[in-house]
Order: structure tokens, then sequence, then C-alpha cells
């Protein structure tokens, strides 16, 4: 890869999740500094909001790998799910899931994204689940590098082989205290040469947001942050190029 410039990747998790946070994500791509987005492929929402998606070509969209919101794709992964079919949540999943089937499950998250035309740019998780589950992060590298894929990492996770990510991840843009204008341009003062991905949530508000995730208010103030032009400002002052991870997968 070449190190000597330094570029951002601006990702936000969750497209798909509610009508709200897909036009608020599409929104921070067209009027603000969001260059990529992660899609939940097993939301009511997901196929339309991927259709309404393909208007942007510059978007890079990759899979938000879930495992613990909704119900899976898969037919059979019965150590994910309870007795209803929906996806285990915390410590029971961390304890039931086997790596087979999460490696599974993946496979059909991601075969979904690309049958409804997707050009995949890379694989994160819902709640970093695959960084909890013992097994998972083997079962992400060993699809990602079947795949040819990128995918997010935290600095000290440790990849094996072919698999390609970030060199730096930040994913402090988050909660009432860190989102802000100044915030982020204190990330930008501190990059430095080679790869960084600065992970978001940016939304409107809607009522299935309101109702189902408790990270609702915060997220509408992280899209005023992203439209800010001080923070396009920022980009040019620091000499900083916007990419998405599509741009990595040809690079070793």
């Amino acid at each position: 890869m070449d190190h000597s410039s330094t570029r951002l990747i601006v990702n936000a998790d969750d497209y798909g999740f509610s009508p709200g946070v897909s036009a608020g994500i599409l929104y921070a791509h067209q009027n603000g500094i969001l260059t990529s987005t992660t899609a939940m492929v097993n939301t009511e929402f997901s196929k339309q909001s991927l259709d309404e998606a393909k208007k942007y070509p510059n978007l890079g969209i990759g899979l938000h790998f879930v495992l613990d919101v909704g119900k899976p794709i898969a037919s059979s992964v019965r150590s994910l799910t309870d007795h209803s079919g929906d996806f285990l949540k915390g410590k029971t999943l961390i304890e039931s899931a086997k790596k087979q089937e999460v490696k599974e499950e993946l496979k059909e998250q991601l075969e979904l994204l690309y049958k409804w035309g997707v050009d995949v740019t890379h694989i994160d998780s819902h709640h970093h689940m695959h960084l909890h589950i013992p097994g998972a992060l083997e079962a992400v590298m060993e699809v990602a590098e079947m795949y040819n894929l990128p995918i997010r990492s935290f600095s000290d996770t440790k990849l094996t082989g072919n698999v390609i990510s970030s060199d730096f991840f930040y994913y402090d843009f988050y909660g009432e205290e860190n989102v802000s204008s100044q915030y982020l341009l204190e990330i930008f003062s501190k990059l430095e040469p080679g790869i960084s991905e600065v992970m978001c949530h940016p939304a409107f508000m809607d009522l299935k947001l309101r109702r189902c995730s408790s990270y609702h208010f915060t997220r509408i103030k992280e899209l005023d942050v992203l439209v800010d032009s001080r923070i396009k400002d920022g980009l040019l002052e620091h000499a900083i190029e916007l990419i998405h991870y599509g741009g990595l997968k040809n690079e070793r």
C-alpha cells in the first residue's frame, strides 16, 4: 500500500436500519464528507434502501454483518438463534455461537448483497460482534479472503492471510460528548500517513429509530457535524484525501 499520503474513509454503520437512518447517511454523503456505508441486509427496509443508494455511484457500500438483531438469512444456524428464530443477544449469543454457523450466515448475508446488485467494498459488523464471539473473527477473515474483501479492524486486531484493512480506526466519534465539529477536527489533526477509518452513525429521526435504538438523538447531531463546512475546510488544511474501501481491494 502507498503509505505516503493521508487517506480517510468516513463510514456510516447501520444503512437500512430504518428509512431515517438510510436517508441521513445518503444526505451526509451528498452534502458532507461521508464516503462509505455498511448495510444491514436483514431488515424490512434493506432492499429498498439499497435501491436508493445506487443513485450515488461514489458511495462505497459494504456489509454490516448482523448477528444480534432480527432474524438470520441462513436457514439453519441454530447456535445463533432462540426458539422463535430470532438472533440471540449478548452473553447468550457469545456462549452459544459456533464458528461454522457464523461463517455460513456471513456468506448468506454477503451473497444477498451481491444478488441485490451491490459492488461490495468491505465487511464490518453490528456492535462489533465479530470481535466478541470466539472464532468469529477467524470466520470473517476466511470469508473476506475468499471474496477478496477488506475488513474493518481495530488497531490491535491480529489479521492473518491476505486480509486487508485500514491502518488506523477511530471509533470514538460517538456519544454526546465526542460528537462535535471540534472533536472531528482534532482527529484530522492527528491522522498519520496511511489509511484511516472514522466510524459514524448519522441519521434523520423516525419512529423505528426512536423505538428500536438507544442511540438516536445524537445521530442527528452527527449528521450536522458531517455536513459542516468547517469539516471540509479541515480536510483541505491537513491535505486529507477522502476514499472508500473499494480502493483497497486491489492493493496489497
